[in-house]
């Protein structure tokens, strides 16, 4: 009877550090989301670079391309039928911080639109880039989020130093290209590693 208690205790423990061990992976980053948000930017802002050069009409179509592609897939994700899973605390507060991510962002595209000139708007940009970085990062465990978001903070400042917009689009594509790429292909790398595991 002392045996089978004994055995009891055990298996409760062990089920309890099972859903320990679950929780904790349930806060993930397989680094693909980095890595195609990251690609658009960068092209969006490469291709403005190229277009001031060409002396283009119109310099910001890799942005407004982006800006139609960044709605389509927000309004799918919002509308998509959702599955029913209990969700932690940690993944309600990452949701909400997803929402003022989103917020943020159109309202720094209205500013840019109305009162705030393009290259400390997007200098803005960088600045809520690091900031969702850091979140994220530190969510994840992820030293290279964390250091993504230094990187795009680094940037943002370049971008409110510097007076020549064309150049504010290269020091965007440059702290995009390390400090989002290169940490969701290394997040990529890891939660492959993992799998694997």
């Amino acid at each position: 009877m002392a045996n089978e208690e004994q055995l009891s205790k055990e298996k409760s423990l062990e089920i309890i550090q099972q859903m320990i061990s679950q929780a904790r992976n349930n806060i993930s980053d397989n680094g693909l989301g980095w890595l195609l948000w990251g690609t658009m930017i960068f092209l969006a802002s490469l291709s403005t670079y190229f277009f001031i050069q060409a002396d283009a009409k119109d310099i910001f179509l890799g942005w407004n391309i982006f800006g139609v592609f960044t709605v389509g897939m927000l309004s799918y994700d919002m509308f998509k039928p959702k599955r029913k899973v209990v969700r932690t605390y940690i993944e309600d507060l990452l949701r909400l911080v997803d929402i003022g991510f989103i917020v943020c962002l159109f309202t720094i595209i209205f500013a840019i639109n109305v009162a705030v000139n393009p290259g400390a708007g997007f200098g803005f940009f960088l600045m809520i880039f690091g900031f969702l970085m850091l979140i994220k990062g530190g969510a994840v465990k992820s030293r290279a989020l964390v250091t993504g978001a230094v990187v795009n903070w680094a940037g943002a400042i370049a971008m409110f130093i510097n007076k020549d917009f064309k150049y504010d689009m290269l020091i965007m594509a440059a702290a995009v290209l390390i400090g989002y790429i290169i940490p969701g292909f290394l997040l990529w790398q890891q939660y492959k590693r993992s799998n694997k595991a």
